[in-house]
């Protein structure tokens, strides 16, 4: 944890979006039976963020990308 406060005041500021709540994922897309040979065209998207869920506050508890190593109930 970096201990900086996030928009909320409290918590830390999420590493993963800097603390907007939103990413930019880009893409390649090459048509084809190859994917690895070609022009690409590269698409850009933006979204909330997964590792905050939008709040630009991080915190483990709500990231789903820790879930496969959290124990089983």
């Amino acid at each position: 944890m970096n201990g900086r406060a996030g928009p909320e005041g409290e918590g830390a500021l999420c590493e993963f979006c800097q603390g907007t709540g939103s990413t930019t994922r880009a893409w390649a897309y090459v048509s084809g039976p190859d994917p690895f040979h070609g022009p690409a065209e590269t698409i850009l998207r933006s979204g909330q963020c997964r590792h905050c869920r939008g709040t630009g506050v991080y915190d483990s508890t709500l990231d789903p990308t820790l879930n496969d190593y959290r124990p089983r109930e």
